[in-house]
């Protein structure tokens, strides 16, 4: 997009106009200019001299331009009201649940239209705009002769922000959609498993686990509804209702966005600048880490599934001592306790808990548990009494939280400020003996419309903020427990701001090398980091629930994954990762298995301190610790392109490999190394970008290379690894 042709009003084109100014709001911060209204015969443009908007009297089209005339984004030039291509694969309801979010039953591409009843409606022109302080006020004609009203924003940060209030009775949806230029990339959104560029892919805004959630064929845990385009424009839906964005779609419009959300008013954020500008500005808006991590959390971590139990948590823990492997923590998974809520250890499993955690940190090993929203046993029963757990999901009472294939228990309501306290007061007596942080469980439940909430909002509106409210009780609980920040949580959902509260895993990825596995948790990676969502990372070795169930007994069964060479390519990507952690330990795969892990788990150990501080300028400015080639120099089309290499805070460049070549234990990757000097870490070999390189790399080395003139922390270099 990005046209650099100015506007006929700014260029001086001698048409009449009126020009209005009016002073900034007495609140306003930083001295903020006068916004201006400059009306024309056929335009309005309202601006204050860092950015305009232009809107066209004889049609409805709004232009968001930069103060030097260069377009930003333009609304797309509609056709009408279509069916939507995904309804009938998706809509597949069982107990009122879908696995994945349908859209709706029909969709426009006409800009700032909505749904009331059975029909959209459009907007037709703007019939007036008034001033007042730092808003616009734009009066709208529709086509049903009820009328809207945009309002227009220029907030201090520079970002534009509109609100879309259609005055019609019984809005269901509102929608809108901007030009696609043929060239133009998009990136953000949260949790991508599909491809980290979203043009010609949907963005369901419904965070949700199943398989095929994301319409793509993976999960959608974790989704923002915030994008942005290299050529220097981005947007986010400032809303938590369910919804869609699709990008550039063949099966829909290839030169155009969409973005729809099942509400009665549409509020957007425009962003403008470099990716690093527009990510730093929606971070600020949505909220950064609250804490400031310690040391450990960053250090390598392991787990186990199922088999959680004294005998396992220690095989782990000194099984990683004995083989001389960092290790930060150990993680029990489900299930461990005595049941949902009650923030006990099940006696049968552990017979000594408070010995068993003490055991731990002696080793210096820090101790963390899994969590989940629901509640069984006594806590359910004395939930279910107070009237603290969300209702009316299944006719037949049985509230299952899940697409009925995945799991039917109850759920806390943490829109309910007594259910609230009480689930954080709980998490809070756990914390005080000895537990140092939450591995935080589902969260995305697909609960139905007929879901009855303590807030009063219908399920549409309360689905992907509950996972929010679900974080940040745990939040509260560490930081009044420890106010020092010394505590992690890690979540597999999120939604908008829930990176305030919590790190994020890519969870259940299968463990195969390629597409289905590896491939994907690179994505998620890439697209998580650049979505607001920095402290993260996957489990190695992907998730294959049986092996974890049988332990070191599935080693020997061929068909129970990680094979060598997906743990091993793997663990290179979350070696650089802000969070290495594995549900698998080594020795479970092979002794070769053993000896990459302990060198890579070294690296990753040893680069604690510069992680940590990337992580500070993450808390500061919004920075991610991991910076993806497109976010990190947007204005090389050769670096937008290598959109699977990132640098791993300023001074690693890194470029995994997710596959094999065929038949050999090799990969071949294409690695381009932008503008700089740049030394292979390996080799010390040192090369001059920009350029391409064809790598052949052997299955045992990661592609990574440093910033010449970079200082690393003391030990991180290939000869001092063991």
């Amino acid at each position: 997009m990005s046209s650099s042709r100015p506007s006929p009003l700014l260029a001086g084109v001698l048409l009449p106009f009126v020009l209005v100014a009016c002073g900034g709001a007495s609140g306003d911060r930083g001295g903020a200019s006068p916004l201006t209204l400059q009306e024309s015969a056929t335009q309005y443009a309202i601006g204050d001299g860092r950015s305009v908007v232009e809107l066209d009297r004889a049609q409805w089209r709004l232009r968001w331009r930069d103060a030097d005339g260069a377009e930003l984004t333009v609304d797309a030039a509609p056709s009408g009201v279509m069916s939507n291509p995904d309804y009938a694969r998706f809509n597949d309801k069982q107990d009122g649940i879908d696995k994945a979010y349908p859209g709706l039953p029909t969709i426009t591409d006409q800009p700032f239209a909505y749904l009331a009843g059975e029909t959209w409606h459009a907007a037709l022109r703007p019939t007036a705009v008034t001033l007042q302080g730092r808003e616009a006020i734009v009066a709208v004609q529709t086509d049903d002769g009820a009328g809207a009203t945009l309002t227009l924003r220029f907030a201090d940060d520079g970002t534009l922000r509109l609100r879309y209030a259609p005055q019609a009775a019984g809005v269901t949806a509102v929608s809108t959609v901007w030009q696609a230029d043929e060239g133009d990339s998009w990136f953000g959104g949260g949790q991508r498993f599909s491809g980290f560029n979203l043009r010609n892919t949907a963005l369901p805004l419904w965070i949700s686990h199943g398989p095929g959630a994301n319409r793509e064929g993976s999960t959608n845990e974790i989704a923002a509804p915030f994008f942005w385009c290299p050529c220097g424009w981005g947007a986010a839906l400032a809303s938590d209702a369910r919804g869609e964005i699709v990008f550039a779609r063949r099966s829909e419009r290839d030169d155009a966005v969409r973005a729809t959300i099942e509400d009665d008013a549409l509020d957007l954020v425009y962003y403008r600048g470099t990716p690093a500008q527009m990510l730093s500005a929606h971070t600020a808006r949505v909220g950064r880490p609250q804490w400031t991590p310690p040391d450990w959390m960053w250090r390598p971590m392991v787990w186990q599934d199922s088999d959680t139990s004294t005998e396992s948590v220690r095989k782990l823990v000194d099984g990683m001592i004995e083989r001389d492997i960092p290790l930060g923590a150990v993680w029990l998974d489900n299930p461990w306790d005595a049941g949902k809520a009650s923030f006990d250890f099940d006696p049968a499993r552990f017979d000594d808990a408070d010995a068993l955690i003490r055991e731990v940190h002696d080793k210096g090993v820090r101790f963390m548990v899994w969590l989940s929203p629901f509640v069984s046993g006594d806590a359910q029963t004395l939930a279910t009494q107070n009237g603290w757990t969300v209702t009316g999901t299944r006719a037949d009472g049985n509230d299952a939280t899940y697409y009925p294939t995945r799991g039917i228990d109850t759920h806390l309501d943490f829109t309910n400020a007594a259910a609230y306290a009480w689930w954080r007061d709980g998490l809070r007596r756990l914390i005080a003996r000895g537990v140092d942080g939450v591995k935080v469980d589902r969260g995305e439940e697909d609960l139905s419309d007929d879901s009855v909430w303590a807030n009063g909002l219908p399920n549409r509106l309360n689905h992907n903020a509950y996972v929010g409210l679900y974080h940040k009780a745990i939040y509260d609980a560490f930081a009044a427990a420890r106010p020092s920040g010394d505590f992690a949580i890690f979540a597999r959902g999120g939604w908008n701001g829930s990176a305030q509260w919590a790190g994020h895993w890519a969870a259940d990825n299968t463990s195969l090398l390629g597409e289905l596995g590896l491939t994907q948790a690179l994505r998620s990676l890439l697209s998580l980091s650049v979505s607001g969502f920095a402290f993260n990372g996957s489990d190695i070795g992907g998730y294959a629930g049986a092996r974890q169930d049988l332990g070191e007994a599935a080693g020997g069964i061929p068909l129970l994954p990680p094979t060598e060479a997906t743990y091993i390519r793997w663990t290179q990507l979350g070696a650089l990762s802000p969070i290495m952690q594995t549900p698998v330990p080594p020795w479970w795969v092979s002794a070769r298995a053993v000896t990459v892990y302990r060198r890579y788990a070294t690296l990753h150990d040893r680069l604690v301190p510069y992680i940590a501080a990337a992580a500070r300028r993450t808390i500061a400015d919004g920075t991610p610790i991991v910076r993806p080639l497109p976010y990190a120099y947007p204005d090389d089309a050769d670096a937008v392109a290598a959109d699977d290499e990132y640098l791993f805070g300023d001074d690693l460049l890194v470029a995994p490999a997710t596959t094999l070549a065929s038949g050999l234990p090799l990969s071949t990757r294409r690695v381009y190394l932008p503008a700089g000097r740049w030394r292979d870490f390996w080799s010390g070999a040192v090369h001059e970008g920009p350029q391409t390189r064809l790598e052949l790399i052997d299955l045992e080395t990661l592609p990574l290379y440093v910033r010449d003139g970079a200082e690393l922390p003391t030990g991180v270099t290939a000869g001092e690894l063991p």
